[in-house]
């Protein structure tokens, strides 16, 4: 009987180390992403943590491919490239993907989780939309028209991500895309930073439904099954 005990300790100290070493969990096939909180680096998404996060997605896959991953994300945004560096992790994935946005899904951190086959957000979850921004200040002037380049394709990328999303609504049943297009770009122009909550996030089908409510999204469980 002790030794049960002492294999059971054992055992919930692994996934404790899992988890809060790795941000994985093997077990419940449980991702998380979110950035550490370190005074001389950003918190947001970085080359580290997409690192880790596609080796994650990748183990997880070939432990089996058809069963769901859930991925945690409480995200402020951070860099593109490494951003969709996670985003293609999702969308290539064989295993259905679940992404579940907890505190904040701001900037690359909104555009991540449309990669996942279903998201749920949390009740007090906030998005955040805007067009990208490339600091040309820190850059020679030569480099600056290509910087400029560089951002409008990954703002007409943003953009594609966003449509997609939101034309599955029925905040724009009957629209097009370019209806979408130009709402989306009013959004931007009037506020720079698009601020939306979580209910807001589920109007506009950047989210299918709200963590805790009846039905398929109450619990982890139910949203497995939901896309299994």
């Amino acid at each position: 009987m002790s030794g049960l005990s002492n294999r059971n300790r054992v055992s919930k100290g692994y996934i404790v180390d899992e988890a809060h070493r790795f941000n994985i969990v093997l077990d419940t096939r449980e991702i998380f992403i979110h950035g550490d909180f370190d005074p001389d680096e950003d918190a947001g998404v970085d080359f580290k943590m997409a690192n880790t996060f596609v080796k994650n997605m990748t183990l997880l896959q070939r432990m089996d491919s058809l069963k769901p991953i859930v991925v945690h994300q409480n995200s402020i945004g951070g860099d593109w490239t490494a951003g969709m560096m996670m985003a293609d992790a999702i969308s290539t994935c064989t295993s259905p993907v679940v992404v579940i946005t907890h505190g904040a899904a701001l900037s690359m951190g909104s555009i991540v989780p449309l990669a996942a086959d279903l998201i749920v957000t949390m009740p007090s979850c906030w998005w955040m939309l805007h067009e990208g921004q490339t600091d040309i200040c820190q850059n020679i002037f030569r480099q600056a028209k290509s910087w400029i380049a560089w951002e409008d394709k990954t703002n007409d990328i943003m953009l594609d991500y966003y449509i997609s999303a939101m034309s599955g609504s029925l905040e724009f049943a009957g629209k097009t895309a370019k209806q979408i297009e130009n709402y989306i770009k009013k959004q931007f122009n009037e506020k720079e930073d698009w601020w939306i909550s979580a209910e807001e996030a589920v109007n506009y089908n950047l989210a299918q439904g709200i963590f805790g409510t009846k039905g398929d999204f109450s619990n982890i469980e139910t949203i497995k099954n939901y896309v299994s």
